[in-house]
């Protein structure tokens, strides 16, 4: 990959965006409670005492951090989509290892699955599930928790093979580097 350093350009934004995504959405939920701490007007408003598990998730700051979370994950499954394909096509051209190439096209066809397969899945019960009180669990809980959980698996199988693809690309030149040196030619 040093003689390409778009193709290890876009590499790092595919894998460091998904980290900053996956940090993201992560937080939207799991840092109500830092927010509630951070500014106590917050918690007086909420409508519902912070501690109040079910309460809190059929709230509006629930259901809006969950309306986030689904727009940043459509708009991030369309970017990976492109910056996939720019990145299969770089490195098709660039004549690069067959095994990297071969990840990167695997992991394109996981987000192009996941985005058209499993996103719609997770959105559309995601949002049956807005305002729904959670005791007793409503009957769609455990539809949404399995497209989440095939959709995070999923996502972390994308992010391996690029990954791995990425990790090939580093230490390796490309197919049949030997023949293409300059001091190659002269032996």
């Amino acid at each position: 990959m040093k003689n390409h350093p778009l193709l290890a350009f876009l590499l790092g934004i595919w894998l460091g965006g998904s980290v900053l995504v996956g940090a993201a959405v992560s937080y939207n939920f799991a840092g109500f409670e830092d927010l509630f701490a951070r500014n106590p007007k917050l918690a007086q408003q909420a409508g519902f005492v912070p501690q109040d598990t079910a309460a809190k998730k059929a709230s509006a700051l629930w259901v809006h951090a969950a309306e986030l979370n689904r727009v940043l994950f459509q708009a991030w499954n369309r970017t990976q989509i492109v910056l996939g394909a720019l990145v299969l096509g770089l490195a098709i051209t660039w004549r690069a290892r067959r095994l990297a190439t071969t990840l990167l096209a695997l992991g394109l066809a996981v987000v192009i699955f996941t985005h058209f397969g499993l996103e719609p899945q997770v959105v559309g019960i995601g949002r049956q599930l807005d305002f729904v009180p959670r005791t007793p669990p409503p009957p769609q809980l455990a539809a949404f928790q399995d497209a989440h959980r095939a959709y995070f698996l999923a996502d972390t199988l994308r992010f391996c093979l690029v990954l791995a693809a990425a990790g090939i690309l580093l230490y390796t030149g490309p197919r049949n580097a030997a023949s293409q040196r300059p001091d190659a030619a002269r032996s």
